[in-house]
């Protein structure tokens, strides 16, 4: 408690200048926040919920683009897997004109003319398989040997850290050029034919049959490949609604940190404000009080 009047020193003055700047110092802080729209400005403000806003914002920035690698990987099944449902159609093209050739009622023309198709639509099978592609990455193709059938390999960064086993999802896809389906010559299938075609003889159908079975065989290889690309789909999928749900969750929890209530912030600046105007006042008033010690001098 201040008593008494001093000619060196006016406390009621200086406690006013205090209590003004105080005022002024969170007026500055709340005019900061309110143009920022951050609770905390800067790590000097709250230093421990400024590091763990940082630490949730590089998770969020970490899940957003996991969210991207898992579209692309998405999108790079999705065009294989277009791909080998135009493949699995001209097959089954395929299979008609073998199962049509088969039958001992066409002639050599006949024939020809359905081994002309048959044969191109083998050769249209690699042309597809060898142009699928995403991002210039070959999906359908294999390797040169029609001994050995090719893979392709593909990885999926779909996690925020290094661990493998829960931040990445391995693709393989089963070349599917004619060679590696059993239907150019030196493939597994039919290896002791020049090519699986449907020309035989009018009287004899070896040739169709044999044509026939390579097809069936292909469709399977085919299917069970779509069948596995539909896991990959389904588990791409599923980790992309995790990531959606964890990236809404962390960015709620960085705004909840970092943003300002602006119901509450308005609220405390007008009362800063008025604080800051009376704050003034009584300063002013303040600078008066040595006022009173002038005309007790003046008395003497």
């Amino acid at each position: 408690m201040y008593n008494g009047l001093f000619i060196n020193s006016n406390q009621s003055a200086v406690i006013a200048e205090t209590n003004l700047q105080n005022t002024n110092n969170q007026l500055g802080q709340a005019l900061n926040e309110l143009s920022s729209g951050l609770k905390i400005t800067g790590a000097w403000v709250n230093p421990a919920g400024y590091e763990i806003a940082q630490g949730l914002n590089a998770t969020g920035l970490g899940i957003t683009q996991a969210t991207a690698n898992a579209n692309n990987g998405n999108s790079l099944i999705n065009i294989a897997s277009g791909a080998l449902s135009t493949i699995q159609g001209m097959l089954g093209t395929m299979q008609t004109l073998a199962t049509n050739a088969a039958n001992g009622t066409n002639s050599t023309q006949n024939l020809q003319a359905l081994n002309s198709e048959f044969t191109q639509l083998a050769s249209e099978i690699t042309q597809i398989a060898s142009s699928t592609s995403f991002n210039g990455l070959s999906l359908l193709t294999g390797g040169t040997s029609p001994s050995t059938i090719g893979v392709n390999n593909f990885t999926f960064q779909i996690g925020t850290n290094s661990d493998t086993t829960t931040s990445q999802i391995s693709v393989s896809i089963q070349g599917v050029e004619a060679k590696y389906l059993g239907l150019t010559s030196g493939s597994n299938v039919v290896s002791s034919l020049n090519n699986v075609n449907l020309v035989g003889s009018t009287t004899d159908n070896t040739s169709a049959l044999v044509a026939l079975s390579a097809v069936q065989n292909a469709i399977n290889q085919v299917s069970g490949i779509s069948g596995q690309l539909g896991s990959y789909q389904n588990r791409v999928t599923q980790i992309l609604t995790n990531l959606q749900t964890e990236g809404t969750n962390t960015s709620a929890a960085y705004n909840n940190i970092m943003d300002v209530n602006f119901a509450k912030e308005t609220a405390q600046y007008t009362l800063l404000s008025t604080l800051a105007q009376s704050g003034e006042a009584m300063l002013s008033q303040a600078s008066t009080v040595n006022q009173g010690l002038l005309n007790l001098v003046r008395a003497i």
